[in-house]
């Protein structure tokens, strides 16, 4: 529960530094575009979305071969370890807010206030809180892809989704 109420205040403070950084928007629709989701062609944004979530798998996938190759197979079971013991309500936050939030925080904000390097290197620090090189290692390069993705489309409504099914995905497997 302390975990729970600890993400959700972490990532209240984020989306305040966000809003606050907006300054004066006319509308809820005037905010969410501003945020850095546009209106888009859903059907364009979910096969990028998914073509991206292929990528993240593969690269994943790579990660997690090379820290087991190199030793690190405690350290990866870590990531498993905390999900295995979340429960559904923080499993919940996981798979929602976190992905929306990150992705406007990380993406829409940082990435856009600095560069796609930067972003995504705080974003694998961000997960420090799963104990694991490895998830570092690999957050970070997931941020680049889900950076780029945002470069490449000026819109964060496909990293949203990616990073969204990225999490699902995740969450299925370790419960699989």
């Amino acid at each position: 529960m302390e975990e729970m109420i600890g993400s959700l205040v972490l990532y209240a403070l984020m989306v305040a530094v966000v809003v606050l950084s907006i300054g004066r928007w006319k509308s809820f629709r005037d905010l969410i575009s501003k945020l850095g989701i546009k209106e888009t062609n859903v059907s364009k944004g979910l096969v990028t979305a998914v073509l991206y979530l292929v990528l993240l798998i593969v690269v994943s996938t790579l990660i997690g071969m090379i820290m087991q190759y190199l030793g690190f197979q405690t350290d990866l079971n870590r990531v498993t370890d905390v999900l295995k013991g979340a429960g559904f309500a923080d499993l919940l936050i996981v798979l929602t807010v976190a992905s929306f939030v990150e992705e406007v925080f990380f993406r829409g904000y940082l990435q856009r206030k600095t560069n796609i390097l930067f972003a995504s290197f705080i974003f694998g620090y961000f997960h420090i809180i799963y104990g694991s090189l490895s998830e570092l290692v690999g957050a970070f390069f997931l941020g680049l892809i889900l950076g780029k993705e945002y470069d490449r489309t000026k819109n964060l409504f496909a990293p949203i989704l990616s990073h969204f099914f990225y999490n699902l995905v995740t969450i299925a497997l370790v419960f699989a």
